[in-house]
């Protein structure tokens, strides 16, 4: 058995793969994404925070975090 992780499978035939570079995201860092995102953050009305006020639910346990 191989340490190594996929050493096993066969390389999938490129034009099963698609055309040479369509799977190419554009960017030069692994995990680039498309280089038409827009540079810095979300917009205003994308509000992605967590806020860990209260419970929402009235029967919902109140539950202290693992943190410190």
């Amino acid at each position: 058995m191989s340490e190594t992780p996929g050493e096993h499978l066969e390389e999938e035939p490129q034009e099963e793969r698609g055309p040479e570079g369509s799977r190419d995201t554009g960017s030069d860092e692994p995990s680039g994404g498309p280089v038409d995102r827009p540079a810095g953050t979300s917009d205003d009305e994308s509000d992605t925070s967590v806020k860990p006020d209260s419970a929402e639910h009235p029967d919902s346990p109140d539950l202290q975090s693992g943190g410190g």
